[in-house]
């Protein structure tokens, strides 16, 4: 049965927490590969939709990539899971630990770069990140500088004289700079140009050959597709689908186009290859075969083996092929329930 927690405010103290920290038990031994678990996590505002039964586990050295569309409540689930709002049921875990009873333990060991990054305008880029890493003990001054430089960002400028672009790139100091072993980033390319892109995904591969896990919240399917060691796809506020990358290709069908000799019997081959498992929409016309293909290929690849074929071409589903099957299906997915939050 799931654990009820009563709602509070959003912005409880933090002295709260530490309170509830110092009081406390002694945390669970840590061991095994989980780093964060999610038992049938719930999270209502009012009448309105939040999250909904979220069980999801967060592997040790894996990249773990939230993927859906505005309002699909990755946010809610990151705020969760950090304490800054409170599940209306279930449980959380990070590294061992109760994610309410024992946040600011919590919240030493991992960073944390909002959707929506808010820093005083009057420090300087250099000021703010020692503000906000001097809560957990000081960060080398020269790894931070080693981001700046790989950013391009000037940390003594003024944060109120900053683009939007490398406001964002302070943002992305404070995240990695810190030695944690838990990076929770929500939107963390937002209004960073192309090349930075780049930069940032150089960043988490790094974290990750570290020995670091990082929890990654987009709705930019390409990011998610390049970083991800497995992807939760959410919907309406429910994790709708959790697998790597390949295997979540694997459910959508591949287009195949085949040219096939002049001798060939093409309604022959076009009735052989309807009645093969995964193969649907077999077309043909001037000797040129049009079909989808899911799951293994082996039967296909034999079945063509057998005649003269001039040409195939096959094209593979990509992450955004897999995103949009599931919303436009919605298989196995209940009514919302509620306004999207």
């Amino acid at each position: 049965m799931a654990t009820r927690t009563l709602p509070v405010p959003d912005s409880a103290p933090l002295a709260e927490s530490a309170e509830r920290d110092r009081a406390g038990a002694a945390p669970p031994e840590r061991g095994g590969d989980c780093v964060a678990l999610f038992e049938d996590v719930t999270k209502y505002y009012g009448s309105s939709r939040g999250v909904i039964d979220v069980d999801l586990e967060l592997r040790r050295g894996e990249v773990l990539g939230l993927l859906g569309p505005n309002g699909a409540g990755k946010t809610t689930l990151l705020r969760t899971m950090l304490d800054l709002i409170r599940p209306t049921a279930g449980r959380i875990t990070v590294m061992g630990r109760d994610a309410h009873r024992e946040s600011v333990a919590v919240r030493r060991e991992l960073s944390y770069l909002p959707g929506e990054l808010a820093l005083p305008p009057r420090l300087t880029g250099r000021q703010a990140v020692r503000l906000y890493t001097s809560a957990r003990g000081p960060v080398d001054p020269s790894r931070v500088q080693r981001f700046a430089d790989r950013l391009d960002l000037d940390l003594d400028r003024r944060v109120g004289d900053l683009s939007k672009g490398n406001k964002q790139k302070v943002g992305v100091v404070l995240a990695f700079a810190p030695d944690v072993p838990l990076l929770v980033l929500d939107e963390p390319t937002s209004g960073l140009d192309p090349l930075l892109q780049r930069t940032f995904r150089d960043f988490v591969f790094e974290a990750v050959d570290e020995g670091r896990t990082v929890l990654l919240s987009s709705h930019v399917m390409e990011e998610v597709e390049h970083l991800a060691t497995r992807v939760a796809l959410m919907r309406e506020g429910r994790v709708v689908a959790v697998d790597s990358v390949d295997a979540l290709k694997g459910l959508v069908a591949r287009e195949v186009r085949v040219r096939v000799g002049v001798g060939v019997d093409v309604p022959a081959l076009t009735a052989t290859l309807t009645a093969l498992p995964g193969v649907t929409g077999v077309t043909a016309r001037e000797g040129v075969l049009e079909l989808r293909a899911q799951g293994s290929m082996d039967a296909l690849v034999k079945a063509l083996a057998a005649v003269e074929v001039d040409a195939v071409t096959s094209v593979e589903p990509d992450l955004e092929d897999v995103f949009v099957t599931f919303y436009e299906t919605g298989d196995g997915i209940p009514a919302d329930e509620g306004t999207v939050a």
